[in-house]
C-alpha cells in the first residue's frame, strides 16, 4: 500500500525522491569504487622489468614498442624500405618473449602493424598481461566485474526515472507539467554518470605506485639525454616504457615513424578573450 501512495504522488514529490535516489546512487558507486581501488592483492615476485612498466603504461602497444626500441638499439632489428622492419642481428641475450616474437616475426620483413596483428606477439602480450595479473600489478577479471557491479545503483534509478516516464506517456496533463522535465534531466544524469563509471580500471594499487616510482627515478635519466649524452638502449627503453613514445621520436624520428610514433604537434596557447575567461580552442 505505501508502495503504491509513494508511486502515485504528485510530479515534484516524486522529482524530489528520485533526485534524492540518484544522489545516494551515487554515493555508494564512489565509495565502492573507492574501496576497490584502494584495496589490492599484495605484489609477488621481483621488481617490474621494462616491459612490464611498458604494458602497465600503455598497453600491449606500449609493451610491442619498447622491444622494437631495445631490438634497434642494439642492431637486431631495423628501418627497411617503404617503412617496413627487417632484422639486422640475433636477437639478445635474455630478451623476454614479447621482444623473442617481434624478433622472430621480423625475419620476413613487415609493416609494424603487421607485426602487432602477429598470432605469436599477441599470445606472448596475453601471456604477459596474466603474469602481471598474478603479481598484482594488473586487475584480475573478476575485480574489474566487482567495479562495474557498483554502478548498479545508478542504473536502478534510471530504470526507476524510465518507468516513471513511460508512466506518463498516456497522462498529457502530468506529462507537461515542468516536475516531468525534472524527472528526465534527473534520469539522463543519472545514465550518464552510470556510463561514465562503467568501465573498470586495469591498474591495482601497487601497478600505480609502480609507476609513479618508476617515473620518479627517469627524471635523472633526462637529465642526463639534456647534457648531450646519446642515451643507451636500456635508458632509452626505460624512458618509452615509462614515458610514451614521445622519448624515440626525440632521440630517432625515423625510426620512430616505422614504428608508428609521430611527434606529436605542441597545443596552441590559450588565447585570452576577456579578462576572466581563456578560450582554448582558438
Amino acid at each position: 500500500m505505501l508502495g503504491v501512495t509513494w508511486w502515485n504522488t504528485g510530479g515534484l514529490y516524486f522529482l524530489s525522491l528520485l533526485g534524492g535516489a540518484a544522489g545516494a546512487a551515487l554515493v555508494v558507486t564512489l565509495v565502492g569504487r573507492a574501496l576497490i581501488r584502494m584495496s589490492g592483492p599484495p605484489l609477488v615476485g621481483r621488481r617490474p622489468s621494462t616491459i612490464d612498466l611498458a604494458y602497465l603504461k600503455g598497453g600491449p602497444g606500449l609493451a610491442a614498442l619498447a622491444c622494437a626500441v631495445g631490438l634497434q638499439r642494439t642492431a637486431a632489428v631495423n628501418r627497411g624500405p617503404m617503412l617496413t622492419l627487417d632484422v639486422t642481428g640475433p636477437l639478445p641475450a635474455g630478451a623476454p618473449p614479447l621482444m623473442a616474437a617481434i624478433h622472430a616475426r621480423l625475419r620476413e620483413p613487415c609493416a609494424w602493424l603487421q607485426v602487432l596483428a602477429d598470432p605469436q606477439v599477441r599470445a606472448a602480450a596475453g601471456r604477459l598481461h596474466r603474469k602481471l595479473v598474478r603479481r598484482g600489478l594488473l586487475a584480475s577479471d573478476a575485480r574489474r566485474r566487482w567495479a562495474r557491479l557498483t554502478t548498479v545503483p545508478l542504473w536502478a534509478v534510471t530504470a526507476l526515472g524510465l518507468v516513471r516516464l513511460a508512466s506518463l506517456v498516456g497522462n498529457g496533463a502530468e506529462a507537461g507539467r515542468g516536475a516531468t522535465a525534472g524527472i528526465v534531466v534527473v534520469t539522463c544524469a543519472t545514465a550518464l554518470a552510470g556510463w561514465l563509471l562503467l568501465p573498470a580500471p586495469w591498474l591495482t594499487r601497487g601497478g600505480r605506485s609502480t609507476l609513479r616510482q618508476a617515473a620518479a627515478d627517469l627524471r635523472d635519466v633526462g637529465a642526463r639525454r639534456e647534457g648531450g649524452r646519446e642515451p643507451s638502449a636500456r635508458e632509452l627503453m626505460r624512458a618509452v616504457a615509462v614515458r610514451g613514445p614521445d622519448e624515440l621520436v626525440a632521440v630517432d624520428p625515423v625510426f620512430g615513424d616505422a614504428v608508428g610514433a609521430h611527434r606529436r604537434p605542441r597545443p596552441a596557447p590559450p588565447v585570452r578573450i576577456f579578462s576572466w575567461e581563456y578560450n582554448r580552442y582558438l
